[in-house]
């Protein structure tokens, strides 16, 4: 039995609840807090479950490891592959309103369209919207932008993670996002928050966390969140309300789940893509243009549920199982705009409503055990997603032509009408069966991972405007991945993988003329090799990494094809955790050389891929000011060099770099904590276009933005 000085205590339970540095909590307002407390002693702590959420690292931002799909979770020291796992404290203090703003601190990730589309691009191949994964399954996540209050982490692979985590819906060649549910903590929990979003959006956050029964062994954790008013660009509002349920039971071998959630987003006058033809792409405007009519909205709403399940049968075999299902809809009537050199804008009148609803489900069995000096840790797994789309197109009235910085008052469509029937898009089914075995040897030092996944893929696609048969295909593989991890010490490793990545094949753009074309699967591989140096409170990784694909492009005639080989290669390096006196850090720094081969013709072998820039780098800081205890200053750099933005290399879009600057202030009011936010992103109200370039489509960045935030904990 240890007697734990109470200051430590306070310090570390205030730095768990709020995803703070311990350090945050000195001077007057932890002494003040601590006056509250009786000595406390501990005679005993639990030990982790196998379920549980890896520990956050030192500082709070990132966690100390992430879940490896079908592979359970691992600390990052002993992942043979890149992961990053970013905490609801690093959400919640940077005041992140989308995963766009979360993977603002992900060197290796770029944004690809509207924030509010969750579409990315990692090590320079696209992941779409439909291939976040929730607590590690497929189409459970929101295929039309994701709220974060209810998500505990949210975790990025570098890399194909086909073996780990099935085939992505639409093919994630360089990497996966995943989220991971809140649970209730033991130490019971009520957070209300309130935030103000320029220029005049305002909301609020219900957080509560139970547990209950002998040993805590049902807990409960809801989240309530909604916000709405005015933002940055003109006429432009956003309205967000979401409710979600993390339930669970953990017992001695048994372990249960639930979650289950809805959200819906209404955006009036949402910013949103240009397609730009020609052979020059014009300056990016001020931020507060708003070249889309007020009259112009997206409503989107998506409702899911998920139930898991995982017993010990015995001590060396766990048997588990997981179905889930999600629903979203989408209905937008907004204005696809077309982008001259001058800044001219053809508008073409778009409108759809759209009805996405999938089921997945999946059941493993992971057994561990000895032979000899080895150490087995064998899985085998089966999972299947199901996805059907449905979709009303009806026919626009054109719309006449606007200016990108002299925005014209658009006449509402007469034709407004999203009440016509929903005709079959496409359907799509994914099966695959997996084994693979972690070997450990050399007294834990060496971990040697091997696997194979066998897929199977049926996909059906209709015509967009009639939701008659089109085409289908059926295509099966099987695709190995490899890794290794060699503890050098306890604080270094080095390791290595090669994977092979099965995915369904490309959907033409809505710019193309063979717009909504399915293509076949295709098959992506990777090799990786880097090396993890922890310190103890400061962690860094540096890797380098080949990914080989078929490439997609526009060709001359605006048709989309599937033509030859994107090679892309590169260096990532990155840092987190307390670098000492009250500072952390958060980023890292890319290079990437992507590269077109074996065109049609040899169009275009050699070129550089469009949308992949060779230098990215985000650094982000926060400082603990000894002289006002309680106050941290923050502060985030981002800079992304110039890229390609076709095949042919003709037209380039300029590199850019944006600057946010913030604090936060911990004290107590009341006797209850509370802590004050306030942060400013684009400080210097910078104009530039801020995502990837994808099918010569782009979108500019928001202009200067002020946000605001208290949290007090009841």
């Amino acid at each position: 039995m240890h007697s734990i000085p109470r200051q430590r205590l306070l310090a570390a339970a205030l730095s768990t609840a709020f995803g703070l540095g311990a350090s945050a909590w000195t001077g007057a307002a932890l002494a003040q807090a601590t006056q509250e407390l009786n000595a406390i002693t501990v005679t005993a702590t639990q030990d982790k479950l196998p379920g549980d959420a890896p520990a956050p690292y030192a500082g709070g931002q990132v966690a100390r490891g992430a879940r490896l799909g079908m592979l359970g979770n691992a600390d990052n020291m002993e992942a043979p592959f890149n992961i990053t796992a970013y905490t609801s404290g690093l959400m919640v203090n940077q005041q992140a309103r989308s995963l766009a703003d979360v993977m603002a601190n992900d060197p290796a990730v770029q944004m690809n369209g509207p924030w509010y589309f969750d579409n990315f691009y990692i090590r320079g191949f696209a992941i779409n919207r439909q291939e976040i994964g929730f607590d590690g399954m497929y189409g459970i996540a929101s295929a039309e932008g994701n709220v974060l209050q209810g998500v505990e982490r949210v975790e990025v692979l570098k890399g194909p993670s086909t073996l780990i985590n099935g085939s992505a819906p639409r093919g994630a060649a360089g990497g996966a996002i995943n989220l991971v549910p809140k649970r209730a903590a033991d130490t019971p929990l009520t957070q209300l928050s309130v935030a103000y979003l320029s220029d005049a959006n305002i909301g609020a956050h219900l957080d509560v966390g139970r547990r209950f029964g002998p040993d805590n062994a049902f807990g409960a954790r809801i989240n309530l969140a909604h916000r709405a008013g005015e933002v940055q660009g003109d006429h432009e509002k956003q309205r967000a309300s979401s409710v979600s349920a993390g339930l669970d039971y953990r017992g001695e071998r048994l372990r249960v789940s639930g979650d289950f959630g809805t959200s819906k987003q209404m955006l009036d006058g949402a910013k949103s893509n240009f397609y730009v033809p020609g052979a020059l792409l014009p300056a990016a405007p001020d931020g507060k243009n708003n070249v889309w009519p007020a009259w112009s909205y997206q409503d989107k709403e998506n409702t899911f549920g998920v139930l898991r399940a995982e017993v010990d049968a015995t001590d060396t075999l766990t048997v588990g199982a997981a179905y889930g299902g999600a629903r979203a809809k989408r209905h937008m009537i907004s204005p696809f705009g077309e982008l001259s050199a001058g800044g001219d804008i053809d508008f073409y009148g778009s409108g759809f409503a759209e009805e996405t609803d999938t089921s997945s489900a999946e059941a493993s069995m992971r057994l561990r055990l000895a032979s000899g000096p080895l150490k087995h840790q064998l899985v085998v797994t089966a999972t299947r997603l199901g996805s059907d789309l449905t979709a009303d197109n009806p026919n626009l009235a054109d719309s006449p032509r606007s200016n990108l910085y002299r925005p014209a008052a658009l006449p509402r469509p007469a034709d407004l009408d999203l009440n016509g029937p929903q005709l079959p898009s496409s359907s799509t089914r994914m099966t695959s069966y997996a084994l693979a075995d972690t070997i450990a040897m050399l007294d834990q030092r060496l971990l040697l991972t091997v696997g194979v996944r066998r897929q199977h893929m049926r996909v059906t696609a209709f015509g967009w405007q009639t939701g008659a048969f089109e085409s289908a295909y059926k295509k099966s593989a099987t695709t190995p991945a490899a890794g290794a991890v060699f503890k050098v010490s306890p604080r270094l490793s080095l390791y290595g993988n090669y994977v092979e990545a099965l995915s369904q094949g490309p959907v033409a753009p809505l710019n193309a003329v063979n717009r909504n074309d399915v293509f076949a699967p295709i098959v992506a591989r990777q090799g990786e090799a880097g090396v993890k140096l922890d310190l103890g409170k400061l962690t860094t990784s540096l890797s380098a990494f080949q990914i080989r694909k078929p490439s997609g492009f526009l060709d001359a005639g605006n048709v989309y094809r599937i033509a030859g080989q994107q090679r892309n290669r590169g260096l990532e390096w990155q840092a987190a955790g307390e670098a000492g006196g009250g500072v952390r850090v958060l980023g890292g720094l890319t290079w990437t050389d992507g590269v077109l081969s074996k065109t049609r013709n040899g169009e275009f072998d050699g070129k550089t891929a469009a949308g992949v820039p060779e230098w990215v780098a985000k650094f982000g800081g926060e400082w603990d000011l000894a002289q006002v205890p309680g106050l941290t200053a923050t502060a985030r750099a981002q800079h992304v060099s110039a890229q390609a933005f076709n095949a042919s290399n003709s037209v380039e879009m300029p590199g850019w770099t944006r600057i946010d600057l913030g604090a936060r202030y911990a004290t107590r009011i009341a006797g209850r904590p509370v802590v004050l936010r306030g942060s400013v992103e684009n400080l210097a109200d910078r104009r530039y276009w801020d995502t990837v370039p994808a099918y010569q489509v782009v979108t500019y960045a928001a202009p200067r933005t002020i946000l605001l935030s208290a949290t007090i904990d009841f």
